[in-house]
């Protein structure tokens, strides 16, 4: 899996990766994601990841985008999830995750 983690404005990070985010993908996206974060200058409280090159979810995947949504609202940050193909939304509307991410 490709993923690219880029800091933007004083205290966001943007995530894109491409590829399946499956048991072990899904690993390697949360580890990168929190080192990025915890190696940025700035606390990031704006987290946004892209998931328009993202071809499939796991559950376990959908665990990893619950933790770091947690992660963030603990700092009282946000987590918003962009351009999410219609067959993962699903997904994320299946579990409920609709009611609490802005899976726009």
């Amino acid at each position: 899996m490709e993923i690219s983690c880029k800091n933007f404005g004083i205290d966001g990070l943007y995530v894109k990766a491409a590829g399946r985010l499956d048991l072990d993908s899904a690993v390697e996206y949360g580890v990168k994601i929190k080192d990025t974060m915890e190696d940025s200058n700035e606390e990031i409280k704006e987290l946004i990841l892209d998931f328009s090159e993202i071809t499939f979810i796991s559950s376990f995947g959908l665990k990893v985008v619950l933790e770091l949504y947690k992660e963030m609202q603990a700092k009282q940050g946000s987590l918003k999830l962009k351009d999410i193909p219609e067959q993962l939304k699903n997904s994320f509307k299946m579990v409920g995750f609709d009611k609490f991410l802005d899976i726009g």
